[in-house]
């Protein structure tokens, strides 16, 4: 026993230890490191003009809706309330400017991160959990799929993902302890308010569970997994009876937006079915192949659920969340890589348990010899492995790597800031400006103009959906005094017919916006 335990507290076991519990903090000042710099400086997505201008809206003015032509106007294409709400916190205690708007998506990038580690690390190992977020971090080809990119972005999709996640590590201690079911049913009902497209993905996932549950006869983890589930949809439905009763005189009715489930969810033509299944091959094949491999060895490790059945009822519940999503993302959406974003990211956890099994257990010398071995008799099997994840290795990195370079370490964008600084310094402050690029609304402080929510979805049959779709709709209506159009009008070509008509000259080209007088 004496040399058991003095071998236990030698100094570098001792200093072993420290590291590993120093480890994961460092780590996540690192990710909040990397999210923070230069983040004003990613480019501004449409979607994210949205909600920054929302939240400016709900700080500046108290009203909890957007401006249109200097009035107030209704809510319409913003993210979420809960996803916006954090956005006009930090816009109120650190000012109103890009990088304030983006800090809670760098903050939710942080936390689904540490929650990625902590379900990885629970339901296999510590150096799966740790493969995990290098497969997210290294392995995430597409700007829209990684997450550090995804992060700096004013949108919803980090944010539902810690809400999700943390629910599912909830659950996880529910059955002993039926007290975490709380914390489950609020985290869920964020969730499914944070991103409406959530609920279907949710509910296979945790039907998937309880059927499986009760098959075998784990009835407090079934009761857990019911009672989290109808409190998880409960708390969302309250949550929203009680935000709309705070914001009562603060906000006002919407206008309903018809078909936009048909341009983004539902999407049978074919040109979006090869789209979609492009990018899937492209940037989705790790996780497809993991995602099919953890449902195999889901269902033939027998020691496992006898060892510990509810880790693998939460296994099964994550593949079901992840696999539904990716199904649906290759079978019936629109194809746009970032709607594949929320299956990779859960998907990274059994992207790095399939490449553990694969290189035995991330041994690398012992990966290089199996690979070397491919054509010595009897290891033809342990060396197609090897060299599998060796070939998705070297594949998926030095993209990922270019992606980050161009993305994330040299991309400077101002072209939002400087546009927007030319108009408020070089028009007349009674001007009225006909622009739908969203971003500029945010910094502008001048009247401005654009059309309704309904046209969107015209537009979006136009550019996503490559349907010549007429547009009802009269930019000189307003009696504009500028136009500016940047990359999402020019795609969907909004002004082009009014420009051709010369109704307006151009006076300025900055960046990717063209800036247009009215033609007296």
């Amino acid at each position: 026993m004496s040399q058991i335990g003095s071998i236990e507290h030698t100094p570098a076991v001792a200093s072993a230890l420290s590291w590993r519990r120093l480890a994961p903090p460092l780590a996540a000042l690192l990710c909040l490191a990397a999210g923070l710099w230069n983040l004003a400086g990613t480019e501004l997505w449409w979607d994210e003009g949205w909600t920054l201008s929302v939240a400016r809206g709900w700080v500046e003015r108290g009203h909890y809706g957007r401006l249109l032509d200097g009035q107030l106007a209704p809510p319409g294409l913003e993210a979420s309330f809960i996803v916006t709400a954090p956005v006009a916190l930090s816009l109120r205690i650190f000012g109103v400017g890009v990088w304030q708007g983006r800090l809670p998506g760098v903050l939710a990038t942080v936390a689904a991160l540490a929650l990625v580690y902590l379900l990885a690390r629970g339901l296999y190992s510590r150096r799966v959990a740790v493969a995990a977020l290098l497969v997210l971090l290294l392995m995430s080809m597409h700007p829209q799929l990684h997450p550090l990119i995804m992060g700096r972005q004013v949108l919803a999709e980090l944010p539902m993902l810690g809400y999700l996640l943390a629910g599912y590590l909830c659950l996880w201690r529910a059955p002993s302890r039926p007290i975490w079911l709380v914390p489950a049913a609020l985290l869920w009902g964020a969730a499914l308010i944070a991103k409406a497209q959530v609920l279907p993905f949710w509910l296979a996932s945790l039907a998937a569970a309880l059927l499986v549950a009760l098959a075998i006869r784990r009835w407090r983890m079934a009761a857990a997994i019911a009672a989290a589930l109808a409190g998880g949809y409960a708390v969302s439905r309250g949550l929203i009876w009680l935000w709309m009763w705070l914001i009562q005189g603060h906000t006002l009715p919407g206008a309903a937006v018809s078909g936009l489930y048909d341009v983004t969810a539902f999407v049978p033509n074919l040109f979006n079915r090869t789209f979609a299944l492009g990018n899937t091959l492209l940037f989705g094949t790790p996780t497809v192949i993991a995602l099919l491999y953890g449902l195999w060895r889901l269902a033939r490790d027998r020691a496992a659920w006898a060892a510990d059945p509810d880790r693998e009822l939460v296994r099964l519940a994550l593949l079901g969340l992840a696999g539904s999503w990716l199904a649906w993302f290759a079978l019936l959406s629109v194809g746009v890589p970032r709607y594949m974003f929320p299956a990779t990211f859960v998907g990274s956890v059994f992207v790095a348990a399939w490449l553990s099994d694969l290189t035995g257990g991330f041994d690398a010398g012992a990966t290089l010899r199996r690979a070397g071995g491919l054509l010595r008799r009897g290891s033809a099997r342990p060396a197609a492995a090897a060299l599998l994840a060796i070939l998705v290795l070297a594949t998926a990195a030095p993209i990922t790597l270019q992606t980050i370079y161009r993305e994330y370490l040299v991309v400077d964008d101002r072209d939002p800031q400087m546009a927007a600084d030319f108009l408020n310094r070089q028009t007349a402050p009674d001007a009225r400006i006909e622009t739908y690029e969203s971003e500029l609304h945010f910094l502008l402080q001048r009247r401005y103009h654009y059309p309704l929510d309904q046209i969107h979805v015209e537009l979006n049959r136009r550019g996503l959906l490559h349907q010549d779709t007429p547009i009802d709709y009269d930019p000189l209506a307003a009696d504009p005094d500028y136009l500016v159009v940047g990359r999402f009008a020019r795609g969907n070509d909004l002004y082009t017919p009014v420009i051709e008509a010369g109704a307006f000259r151009l006076v300025r080209q900055i960046g990717r916006y063209d800036i247009y007088a009215r033609a007296r």
